[in-house]
Formats: structure tokens, sequence, C-alpha cells
């Protein structure tokens, strides 16, 4: 790799394909895809230059002869001249050779994944190979050329079919976060380990609370452990006779609504504040008879 913030990788095959450019484009925005990038331009430029784009990366293929291929056949030709040698056909199209060249650029350099960038090259590579009469390859420089069985030998675990994408690659098998009741024990160890003593151990009486302990008790949704333990507030004696007293001012202002308050009186215990509602509310009635109110509102309604 000739710069730190590009990828180089480079194929020499045999023969020339129709449409070359075109079969490496969808190698490369499939391999792309396959890794979560969304392709957002794939354009052939011409025979010899394509681009594939994605938010990511940049990936730009050059076609061109393989010129050491075209140089021998050019040298063994005038050497046959010069010696008078009756001149050798030339190689057929097939015999041919080409070299597809990939620079994959990352638009943000130095933040990408430099691991999984280069496994993207080592699969669009793999993919090729696995597709193509491909003879050479170059990975990462130009300088450096590998054949075919070298390249396949360092990625054996590389399958040129069947690729798990990157969300795959980065999938966990187990579960990323365990239960709470699996986390609390430890979390209450390494509490304790921190502290170096378990929390108000050592106290005696009643524990001062610090202000988020007590604005956390503010807001308890849940009663507090003394309220449920005391159980239901009995009412004392002078909330009786107080009660039994407001009983006996709604027998003065209503004699029937006083026996109904006397009736659950006896049957649930005096409830100070169900005689305090109905004591209000006849006494609101009743000043509305006195006054005559009562009935001018009755007169409007329509019955």
């Amino acid at each position: 790799m000739t710069q730190t913030d590009r990828y180089h990788g480079g194929l020499i095959y045999a023969g020339r394909l129709e449409n070359a450019l075109d079969r490496f484009c969808r190698i490369v925005a499939s391999t792309l895809e396959d890794y979560g990038h969304q392709v957002e331009r794939q354009t052939v430029l011409d025979d010899s230059l394509a681009r594939v784009v994605t938010s990511q990366y940049m990936i730009k293929m050059t076609l061109a002869p393989w010129g050491n291929g075209r140089a021998h056949i050019h040298r063994s030709a005038t050497l046959d001249q010069v010696a008078g040698l009756k001149p050798r056909p030339r190689p057929s199209a097939a015999k041919e050779e080409n070299r597809i060249e990939f620079v994959i650029t990352p638009v943000a350099p130095g933040e990408e994944d430099r691991e999984v960038t280069e496994l993207m090259l080592v699969v669009m590579l793999y993919r090729m190979v696995d597709a193509l009469p491909v003879k050479q390859i170059e990975w990462l420089d130009p300088a450096t050329v590998l054949s075919v069985e070298q390249f396949l030998s360092a990625f054996t675990n590389i399958s040129p079919r069947r690729v798990r994408s990157r969300q795959e690659i980065m999938e966990p098998e187990s579960r990323r976060f365990a239960s709470v009741d699996d986390t609390e024990p430890g979390l209450a160890m390494q509490c304790e380990a921190i502290l170096g003593r378990s929390p108000y151990a050592g106290q005696e009486g009643i524990i001062e609370l610090t202000d988020q302990e007590a604005l956390a008790l503010a807001y308890r949704k849940d009663p507090r452990p003394d309220e449920l333990a005391d159980g239901e507030d009995r009412p004392s004696d002078v909330r009786r006779l107080a009660t039994w007293g407001m009983t006996g001012m709604i027998a003065f202002l209503s004699a029937p609504v006083a026996a109904s308050v006397v009736a659950v009186n006896l049957a649930r215990g005096e409830d100070f504040r169900l005689n305090t509602q109905v004591l209000s509310l006849t006494g609101c009635l009743a000043t509305l008879q006195g006054t005559g109110m009562l009935e001018s509102a009755v007169a409007y309604l329509p019955l």
C-alpha cells in the first residue's frame, strides 16, 4: 500500500472479457452491500475506468492490458525476425492478459475500520478469483504480487460464495447484557470492595440520609415499611366523639339522613370524613330550602 489512506488491490487475468468493468463493478457493489454499505453511484466511465461510491468509501477500478505480457510477445517476435526464423503466430485473444487495479479510498481517512476494509478487499478479490481466470494477485501494494495458490492459502478462512455481513460478524453469540438478578450480587460485591466496607456498617440508631436518599424517599411510590407495619389508622376517642357530635347535628337538620349516617357508623365504624361531608351537604340543602332558593331552582328544571 503506497499511501496510508488508500487500499490497493489488483488482478492479472488471462483473456479478454466482454463488459469486464461492468462485471467487476457488480462484484464490488455486492460485496459493499453485504457489509452494510449502501451503493450510491456505480459508474463505468469508459472501457478502462469505473467507480463505485458509497457514503464511506470510493472504489476506483482501472483496466488495462498487462504491459509485461505485451513486451514479452514483442520481444519474441523481434528475436525471430533477427534470426531469420519463421515468425511465430500471434497468440489468440484468449491468451492475452489484462490487469485490473482497485483503489479503495475512505471518505474520512483514519476513521474507518482498517481490519474490516481489508477484509472487504479480500472478499472482492476472492470472488473475482472464483469467477475469472486469474493468474496473479496484487495485495495492498503493486510490488506485492502473489500467485493464486499463495493467495488462497493465505486466506483459507474466507469463502468467495458465502461471506457473512458486517452485522453478522459483530453480532455476539451470547446475550449482550445479563439479567438484573444475575448482575445484582456482583455489583453489590464490587460496591463493597470499592467502599472498603458495607454501606452503613457499624452505625447504630437512626441513619442520617443523604440529600439524594431523602429526595428518593420523598418521591417514593410504595408506602414506607413503618406505614405497612402499623396497619390501619385507628381513630382516637376524641375523634370518635366529634364524629357522633356531627351525626347529632345532621339529625337536627334532617332525621332520615341522620339515620343513614348512624347505620354506617355502627356498621363500618366512625368515619370522620364521611360525617363531615354529609353534614356540609345537609346544611347547604337546609339553607337553600329555608331561603326559598331551592324551590326556585327546582321550578326551572324541565320536569
